[in-house]
């Protein structure tokens, strides 16, 4: 594409010429003759003098190089959406292979490609130019919104409602069963899970992720939520909106996650536990109680962030801090035995 055409597109304000031809996108570092790169941060900025990019997006508070330049308000935006240009992924004819299973009854919408060995069963509602992969299994009566993805390999239980514009990648399972057993005479029996799963609009699933229904009502995914690979949401839990959640994440059953809240890899959240909007959680951390909105938390089990760094900086002086205990103790007691010998004198 046309320097000038991607400047058009993003809306940016271009530094050098137009006619500049852009082929691909890299690092600053790894840029050659052709390709768009761009910088974030102005502690990047001493490589743009060695960098062998054709064009580069900076933040519009930037300095100008000397190298061509789009100046716009958020480069890292700006360049996923060039990576967007460049990188256009081949088209998908529409159409259902004959060896996929359909059932009858089944409404798949228009412009929807069904490939080889999915399974979509009875009742079930597809909508409008989806993408069904390779050994895809869609439960009875579940619904799926339109231009959604789902990728090869995920099981879609009965009775799941997906919105629109959702991508699920592989091996990804909604609407297993929640985890729920009561005992009785020394013997754990099944609590049946007759709830279900919602996942709403432009939500998108990671690999092996694996999202139990309710046992009564709804799971929930709200609108917007970004999920990593391997995360684990339990039975009643509802998350948010616009949440960022990275891989290993485990949520307990009836847990409540605010909007705009982000977890680091593998955080554990106990059941019934509510966490307020925009929480931030270090990775690794344990949350086991009501977490305010607007909190930064971490550690095991987590507590506020500025607690958790003084324990970390005590940390390397305990052995020293027993040390001069045991010294302490010492003198303590020989200042104890000076003091029965002065009395019985």
């Amino acid at each position: 594409m046309k320097l000038g055409l991607i400047a058009e597109q993003l809306g940016a304000h271009l530094n050098g010429s137009s006619d500049i031809e852009i082929k691909s996108a890299a690092g600053l570092r790894e840029a050659g003759p052709g390709d768009i790169s761009y910088v974030s941060d102005t502690k990047h900025l001493p490589d743009l003098d060695h960098t062998g990019a054709s064009a580069v997006i900076i933040h519009e508070s930037m300095p100008v190089p000397a190298i061509p330049s789009l100046a716009v308000r958020n480069p890292r935006y700006a360049f996923a959406k060039v990576l967007g240009m460049l990188y256009v992924r081949s088209a998908v004819l529409s159409g259902i292979s004959e060896q996929a299973r359909v059932a009858p009854n089944a409404h798949i919408g228009t412009n929807t490609t069904i490939h080889a060995f999915a399974v979509i069963e009875e009742g079930a509602q597809i909508g409008q130019g989806v993408i069904i992969h390779p050994g895809v299994y869609v439960g009875p009566g579940s619904v799926i919104g339109n231009d959604c993805t789902i990728h090869a390999n995920v099981s879609i239980r009965e009775g799941v409602r997906i919105g629109n514009r959702v991508i699920i990648h592989a091996g990804t399972v909604i609407g297993s069963d929640g985890f729920g057993f009561v005992t009785e005479g020394g013997i754990h029996h099944k609590i049946p899970q007759v709830g279900g799963v919602i996942i709403e609009d432009d939500v998108e699933l990671g690999a092996n992720c694996a999202i139990d229904r309710a046992m009564l009502g709804n799971t929930v995914i709200k609108k917007g939520t970004k999920f990593d690979n391997m995360v684990h949401i339990a039975h009643n839990v509802v998350v948010g909106e616009h949440c960022l959640i990275a891989g290993q994440v485990g949520i307990a059953g009836s847990a409540k996650i605010g909007s705009y809240v982000a977890m680091g890899g593998q955080v554990g959240i106990g059941d019934h536990t509510t966490i307020g909007d925009r929480v931030m959680i270090g990775g690794g951390s344990a949350v086991t109680q009501d977490t305010a909105a607007g909190s930064v938390v971490a550690g095991y089990y987590a507590m506020p962030l500025r607690e958790w760094l003084k324990v970390q900086a005590l940390l390397p002086k305990l052995p020293e801090f027993k040390k001069r205990l045991s010294q302490l103790e010492k003198t303590v007691q020989q200042l104890g035995g000076d003091a029965d010998a002065e009395q019985e004198k």
